[in-house]
């Protein structure tokens, strides 16, 4: 996922670019639209409105089924009160994942980082998220001793997906996440920008995937909406759709309309393939 949460913007001159959405569209409107049925739940990151995490789920929650919660640093996170996460969210009617800290301090070694990491679990437990995606260790032998700790505070390490990213598209450490018993998240974005076609063919990959990241590119440290997803992509996209078997899409688009445009595109093609079939 980009290293900013910045708001993302078609390219000037794209038909969707233009669109106002005072009403947004929501999954069900969008499925009801193009007459298809998204065979897998639906995620919003919790960056899209120009506001805190509990403004922006109380309004994903209305259009999604299932919400990303994105710690982006670790120490604000930790700081987070009832205000940021206040205790209602858990009434809100949709489920939550959470997308762990991009600057959690591995190379201060395991015990200062695990700290954090279970810091974290228990900040976000009010909600109950099903997984917690995770960027790989940027320090070696890191995996094992995390699905230790998660075992014994009770948390299943296949919760944790591991995430391919920029510095890495899961191969280097693949026996150490099926060691581990650890899941895999899939960035679309990711395997696009830095040439990770190779994580594709890892041993086991498919029956570890349990989510996908979709967003049109990655530039410029930003996550661009589904429209600018060229023509590879497209198919990549596809593929992935038809491989995994037991997944959350996460739209990981950070700005609203950038979001609901993709979420529309995103129900055009499947129209589209269903009907290609």
């Amino acid at each position: 996922m980009s290293t900013k949460p910045a708001g993302s913007h078609p390219r000037p001159g794209s038909n969707r670019a233009n669109s106002a959405h005072s009403v947004p569209l929501s999954v069900r409107d969008v499925e009801e639209k193009w007459g298809v049925r998204f065979p897998f739940p639906l995620a919003a990151p919790s960056a899209v409105l120009p506001t805190g995490l509990a403004g922006n789920a109380l309004f994903l929650a209305d259009h999604f089924p299932e919400i990303a919660v994105l710690f982006f640093e670790t120490e604000a996170c930790l700081a987070y009160t009832d205000e940021d996460l206040p205790p209602s969210l858990a009434d809100l009617p949709c489920s939550w994942h959470v997308h762990m800290p991009l600057d959690l301090p591995w190379r201060a070694g395991f015990e200062t980082v695990w700290q954090k990491i279970d810091g974290l679990l228990d900040k976000i437990a009010p909600v109950s998220p099903w997984a917690y995606v995770l960027h790989p260790p940027d320090g070696p032998d890191m995996l094992l001793p995390l699905a230790a700790r998660l075992r014994d505070k009770g948390v299943d390490p296949a919760r944790f997906l591991i995430e391919n990213v920029s510095g890495g598209s899961l191969t280097t450490i693949w026996e150490e996440i099926v060691e581990g018993g650890f899941s895999a998240c899939l960035d679309i974005g990711h395997i696009q920008a830095y040439d990770q076609r190779d994580v594709l063919g890892l041993p086991g990959l498919w029956d570890r995937v349990r989510m996908l990241h979709v967003y049109g590119a990655e530039r410029d440290r930003r996550h661009w909406p589904l429209n600018e997803l060229d023509p590879v992509g497209q198919v990549l996209l596809r593929t992935l759709l038809e491989r995994a078997s037991d997944f959350t899409v996460t739209l990981e688009v950070f700005g609203r309309s950038g979001l609901f445009d993709s979420l529309d595109l995103f129900g055009e093609w499947l129209a589209r393939w269903e009907k290609e079939k």
